[in-house]
């Protein structure tokens, strides 16, 4: 049987109690998820603390993630809420995309507003997501500045802030909101596989063992073609070494750092490098 894996900071405890008091202020709520891990990085307890408030999906780092199976989530989830995806580092194109999917998702609302001489402009919505999932990147390309700090590691978001996407939209951004408890361990670890929890949660040769295996699975070809390898029928050890010493990852005597050489990978998983993948697969 799974375990289940437990974690949630004291700042995402007091995260949910501040979205409950300004939930009431905004039009649309959206919901940035991980094109990776689609259904892994949707946050079911978000529905609890919005209630009815409408709600836009956004898949996030398209670009890093397969076409193919992104086209297939998309219909996926589409199904229960407007779902569009995006590649977070095209400002221009996603402040349209964006704009136009907040107004098709509050249709009813905007029409309603006109019929009695209303505007509803600015629209104010509310973003959400992981920690990780590049909402924070996205939130500055489409407000054309660096106001918000940005990283590859979780939990840099701190405080709630309000970024003008342009004349139709503002945007209250959040910090990473997870769940008390992950439904299982195959949930953590590929929440893990994709930075959105600390890798000192989950022993690092855990995550990266679980990555390789899942590239070797899904795209072993990018895995052969990216590290030059011959043959992926033999241990995870044994390709994690070849690894790294393709990767100069050697320490003295001649021997291979493991823990450099799972950094390095997971670096190079997590940034593209290795190819364009999803890792999660349930359509």
């Amino acid at each position: 049987m799974e375990k289940a894996i437990h974690w949630f900071p004291g700042h995402m405890a007091k995260t949910y109690r501040i979205i409950k008091e300004k939930i009431s202020l905004v039009d649309v709520v959206i919901e940035v998820l991980d094109s990776r891990a689609p259904l892994s990085s949707l946050n079911r307890s978000i529905r609890e603390v919005i209630g009815n408030k409408p709600l836009l999906l956004v898949l996030n780092k398209c670009d890093l993630a397969d076409p193919k199976e992104t086209e297939k989530y998309l219909k996926q989830l589409n199904k229960e809420n407007y779902t569009i995806a995006l590649d977070s580092l095209n400002g221009t194109k996603n402040i349209n995309t964006i704009s136009n999917a907040v107004e098709i998702v509050l249709k009813e609302k905007i029409i309603k507003s006109k019929e009695q001489g209303k505007s509803i402009y600015p629209i104010r919505a509310m973003v959400m997501g992981i920690p990780n999932v590049g909402k924070s990147t996205l939130l500055n390309n489409l407000a054309k500045r660096k106001a918000l700090e940005t990283g590859d590691r979780p939990g840099v978001t701190k405080n709630m802030q309000y970024l003008r996407a342009n004349d139709k939209l503002l945007l209250l951004d959040n910090p990473g909101t997870l769940w008390p408890k992950f439904e299982s361990e195959n949930q953590a670890k590929l929440i893990a596989l994709i930075g959105s929890i600390k890798d000192e949660i989950l022993p690092l040769p855990t995550i990266a063992s679980f990555g390789l295996e899942k590239i070797k699975e899904l795209y072993p070809n990018l895995l052969k073609e990216r590290y030059k390898l011959d043959s992926l029928d033999k241990s995870d050890e044994e390709i994690f070494l070849e690894i790294g010493k393709k990767r100069g990852a050697i320490i003295r005597g001649g021997e291979i750092d493991l823990d450099k050489t799972y950094d390095i990978f997971l670096r190079e998983l997590r940034s593209g490098k290795i190819g364009a993948m999803t890792f999660e697969r349930d359509n």
